[in-house]
C-alpha cells in the first residue's frame, strides 16, 4: 500500500523546510495532481500544501512592474486590472470551467510545464520573471522563457517554490487566441499571444509568443523581427475576419479553411510565414495533424496584430 502525507503549513517558511525534504513537492489548487495520481504518478510524495499561504496570493503593483502571487487563481487574474495584460486576462478566463478557474493556479500553469498551458504563452509575451525561493533565505529570478525545458521539465530545483510571477511595466496591448475542439472545457490545439506598442503608424516593440507547436511554450523571435516596423497594409491586404458567433472553437476552423490562396501574397507575408516556421515544431497527435498547426498558427499572429492595430485606431 502506498503512503503519502498532506502536509499543511501555516507560514511560507514551515513550506519551504518541508520542500526540502527529498520526496516533497508542492500543492496548489490540485486540478493537476488529482489527474496525476490517477496515472501512477506522484503516488508516494509528501504533498506540501499552499492553501494557507496567503503571502503567495494576489496582485500589486511596485516600481519593478506587478507581482502576481503564484497561488493566485485563474478567476483572480480574469479581474486582475493590469493595463497591458488583456492577453493575460483573456487566456485565464478560458482555463476548464468555472470550478477549475477557482482552484487552478498560476503557479501550478506554469510548473506543469505543459506545451498546452493557457496562461504561459501570454506570460512570455510579457517578458514574465519567476522569483523562486527556497529555505535559508534563498531566492532567485529566471526569466520564463529560460525557465521551460521541455514537457512535464521546468528549471525548478530541490526544495524551490515558485513565490511569485513578475511582469515589468509595459505601454502597449497584448491579446489572445486559443483555438481548441470546442470553446470551452478544450485542450489547445494552438494558442498566440502578442504583445505590441504602436511607434508613428508602425509596430514598434512587439512579443509574440505560442503554445501546443513545440515542446514547450516558445516566443517566436524570428517572427518579432519580420513583424518590427511593419505597417497595415504589410501584414494582409484584405481585412481578416474577427470571431463572430461560436468565439475560438469557430475560429480555428474559419482561419485554417480561410488561408489565401492568391498567388499575389506580399513578400513580407511570405517572409512572415517562412520565420515563424522556423520558430515552431508543431507535432500531430489525436486533437490535431501538425500541418493544421501550422496553418492555424500563422492564420493567429496575422489575427491577433490586426486586433491590435483596431486597438490602436
Amino acid at each position: 500500500m502506498t503512503v503519502c502525507r498532506m502536509i499543511q503549513p501555516e507560514t511560507l517558511e514551515e513550506a519551504l523546510e518541508a520542500l526540502a525534504g527529498e520526496r516533497a513537492m508542492a500543492c496548489a489548487g490540485a486540478t493537476n495532481l488529482y489527474v496525476d495520481r490517477r496515472h501512477g504518478k506522484y503516488l508516494d510524495f509528501d504533498y506540501v500544501s499552499l492553501e494557507h499561504l496567503t503571502e503567495l496570493r494576489g496582485i500589486r503593483r511596485e516600481a519593478d512592474g506587478w507581482h502576481i502571487g503564484s497561488m493566485t487563481s485563474f478567476s483572480e487574474l480574469e479581474r486582475c486590472g493590469i493595463p497591458f495584460a488583456g492577453a493575460l486576462v483573456t487566456a485565464a478566463s478560458q482555463v476548464g470551467g468555472p470550478q477549475i478557474r477557482n482552484r487552478g493556479t498560476v503557479g501550478g500553469n506554469i510548473i506543469s510545464a505543459s506545451p498546452a498551458a493557457d496562461s504561459v504563452p501570454p506570460l512570455l509575451a510579457l517578458d514574465a520573471v519567476l522569483r523562486l525561493v527556497k529555505a535559508g533565505g534563498i531566492s532567485r529570478e529566471v526569466a520564463l522563457k529560460d525557465f521551460m525545458k521541455g514537457p512535464g521539465r521546468t528549471d525548478l530545483r530541490h526544495g524551490e517554490l515558485l513565490a511569485e510571477v513578475i511582469l515589468p511595466h509595459k505601454s502597449g496591448r497584448s491579446v489572445f487566441y486559443k483555438a481548441g475542439k470546442r470553446n470551452a472545457l478544450a485542450i489547445s490545439l494552438c494558442s498566440c499571444a502578442v504583445y505590441m506598442e504602436e511607434r508613428q503608424g508602425a509596430v514598434g516593440e512587439i512579443a509574440v509568443a505560442l503554445g501546443s507547436v513545440a515542446p514547450t511554450a516558445v516566443r517566436a523571435q524570428r517572427t518579432e523581427k519580420v513583424l518590427a516596423g511593419a505597417r497595415p497594409g504589410d501584414l494582409c491586404g484584405r481585412k481578416l475576419a474577427g470571431p463572430g458567433k461560436g468565439g475560438p472553437a469557430k475560429l480555428a476552423v474559419g482561419l485554417a479553411a480561410s488561408a489565401p490562396a492568391c498567388p499575389a501574397e506580399s513578400a513580407f507575408r511570405e517572409r512572415l510565414r517562412a520565420a515563424l516556421m522556423e520558430d515552431i515544431a508543431p507535432i500531430a497527435d489525436i486533437r490535431a495533424t501538425a500541418e493544421y498547426r501550422r496553418r492555424i498558427a500563422f492564420r493567429m499572429v496575422l489575427h491577433n496584430v490586426a486586433e491590435l492595430w483596431r486597438c490602436f485606431e
